[in-house]
């Protein structure tokens, strides 16, 4: 009998270690195939964009007989947006969209950020009156979609004199109540407040608390979501085209680069420089990702939702 319960356990082992083995070889495939589907289309741009344009149209699958690396270069100085009418019209190329997309992403991501974390923590560690119903209302601004506000907003910035200027968009970006916030506000909840409380008995105040204990344990949920709000605001195309168009960005300036290689005779079907320009515009945020996966992954799971 005790052999037998023994082959029954073993027996018993196995299946519950095939059964676990096929789920685990389920979930890899489906996740295998998942960033295939997104590498491929990013290698089949970068392999294209080192051709000419008349191998491009002859075979789009086929491996570029002679890279041409130039296509990039080409791509940085060549294409270019005009902005303004009349006198105060002007050429803007890549290398200018580029300057005023990291302008307007490190600005921008700085004051969401500082605004977001002092929201999230008052809201967090504070009682006062209408405490759940902010937070019930910022909740509210993330879900409803608000774009009839857009011509009311546009008509605010133009009245006190920020329409089209980069420090205006800026101080549209940072509001303080985005998805930051809610990032922030699950991080500081994962905090022992008993730091703060520590603090007040050495005599700090409520700044001196915050910025010199409580924001430096913090950092790691502040950088996660600074690296997040940095590349939102790199890939934003809405707000700049709306509110900024005399400053393109590069997410503006890619899309007119396909508007001017579908239409103009100068560069039709030069699909090969549009390829260039969008691999330019992606290499920064790759770069970004690469070298924070870690610290954005160990600290979204820290944070969350909480209510």
């Amino acid at each position: 009998m005790l052999r037998i319960d023994m082959v029954d356990r073993i027996i018993q082992k196995l299946k519950h270690n095939l059964k676990d083995t096929i789920i685990k070889a389920v979930i890899f495939v489906i996740f295998f195939s998942y960033a295939v589907s997104l590498i491929y289309p990013l290698f089949w741009i970068g392999l294209n964009s080192l051709k000419t344009k008349f191998e491009f149209l002859s075979d789009v699958f086929s491996l570029p007989k002679n890279p041409q690396w130039d296509n990039y270069t080409l791509a940085l100085v060549r294409f270019k947006v005009t902005v303004g009418a009349g006198d105060w019209a002007k050429e803007v190329n890549m290398l200018g969209m580029f300057l005023n997309s990291i302008i307007l992403t490190a600005g921008a991501t700085f004051g969401e950020i500082f605004f977001s974390a002092l929201a999230a923590y008052t809201v967090c560690f504070y009682r006062f009156p209408l405490r759940r119903a902010l937070y019930s209302i910022i909740i509210f601004t993330l879900v409803v979609p608000l774009v009839g506000t857009l011509p009311a907003m546009y008509k605010f910035m133009n009245d006190i004199g920020l329409i089209d200027t980069i420090p205006g968009v800026m101080f549209l970006y940072a509001n303080g109540i985005g998805f930051s916030f809610i990032l922030l506000y699950g991080s500081f909840q994962n905090l022992s407040w008993s730091y703060a409380e520590a603090a007040k008995v050495d005599g700090a105040g409520h700044f001196r608390t915050y910025f010199q204990i409580m924001m430096p344990l913090s950092l790691p949920f502040i950088t996660a979501a600074a690296i997040i709000a940095a590349i939102g605001f790199w890939n934003n195309y809405e707000t700049p085209a709306i509110f900024l168009q005399s400053y393109p960005t590069v997410s503006v300036g890619v899309n007119t680069i396909i508007i001017q290689v579908q239409r103009s005779s100068v560069d039709r079907n030069n699909y090969p420089l549009m390829f260039s320009s969008m691999i330019i515009t992606v290499i920064p945020i790759i770069i970004l990702f690469a070298a924070f996966q870690k610290t954005i992954m160990k600290n979204m799971v820290a944070g969350g939702l909480k209510g």
